[in-house]
């Protein structure tokens, strides 16, 4: 199984940033495209994603007395980051001021930026998650993969976390919204992709009302609850990294139980009729 890092950005390498990173200053559309997808305005943007994995990580040489939060990203310790990690590009607080004015400007294209980070990298996981499927899987040891899986991926370090802020703040900030609607909107085709092909291996059909996309919107939104418990530390038995299984799984079995066509072609509300009428 992959090691599922937001700080594995090599995906990224041929990602246009033209229509994410929008908040340079360049008057010219074709100039600040140009810049957008510079090397050294790629660096500052990972330096960024570096010191916000090393803060939502617990550094404690960071952690203390420093709340979690994009405040940390100011431009000293971005250019300082980029410096360290990029020398060759020779960054400078001079040429990180030559692309973003202000602070509030980097840090929204950042944002932007962490997402399609996140979109790219989730994309490329549930992609090998599929291909890691063997012949002959039976259909419980399926789900139990793929949800432990979901599970690591939830938790992904930093992207979970920005992604909660991204959510909270989203309204105020159209660019960052639509980069936030289309994280969702190609990571749920993504799993849809996948729960499909599992469904179909198995030789199962979902009840008439019910899609497999509506199936891996409800894992998805479960898998994301299921985060934010593991995030809070709760004592719960929400993950059993020893026998790589999670409530998430369990969560998916049960929600095959009840939305699958058992020959009667019934809907999900006629089949509950049903099964009550029964007892």
């Amino acid at each position: 199984m992959v090691a599922y890092g937001d700080s594995a950005i090599a995906h990224l390498a041929e990602v246009d940033l033209a229509e994410t990173v929008t908040n340079l200053s360049r008057v010219r559309a074709q100039n600040r495209a140009r810049l957008a997808n510079s090397a050294l305005t790629r660096a500052f943007l990972n330096a960024a994603m570096s010191l916000s994995e090393d803060l939502f990580a617990g550094d404690d040489d960071l952690t203390e007395g420093v709340p979690q939060s994009l405040a940390h990203l100011s431009r000293p310790r971005v250019v300082g980051r980029a410096q360290k990690d990029y020398p060759d590009l020779v960054p400078t607080e001079a040429k990180f001021r030559d692309r973003w004015a202000g602070q509030q400007d980097f840090i929204d294209d950042f944002i932007a930026y962490a997402l399609v980070v996140r979109r790219v990298n989730l994309g490329a996981a549930i992609e090998q998650i599929s291909r890691e499927s063997s012949a002959g899987e039976d259909l419980p040891a399926a789900l139990h993969r793929i949800a432990y899986a979901g599970a690591l991926l939830v938790l992904q370090l930093p992207g979970f976390r920005l992604q909660l802020l991204t959510i909270a703040s989203a309204s105020a900030h159209p660019l960052v919204s639509r980069a936030l609607k289309d994280m969702y909107a190609q990571v749920t085709q993504a799993w849809f992709g996948l729960y499909e092909r599992v469904l179909a291996s198995a030789g199962l059909a979902l009840r008439r009302d019910v899609t497999a996309e509506e199936f891996s919107i409800m894992l998805e939104a479960l898998g994301e609850g299921l985060g934010l418990r593991l995030l809070a530390d709760l004592e719960e038995p929400l993950v059993d990294h020893g026998e790589r299984r999670s409530l998430l799984g369990k969560a998916a079995l049960g929600l095959i139980l009840g939305f699958m066509d058992d020959g009667d072609g019934l809907g999900v509300e006629d089949a509950v009729a049903s099964r009550l009428g029964r007892l």
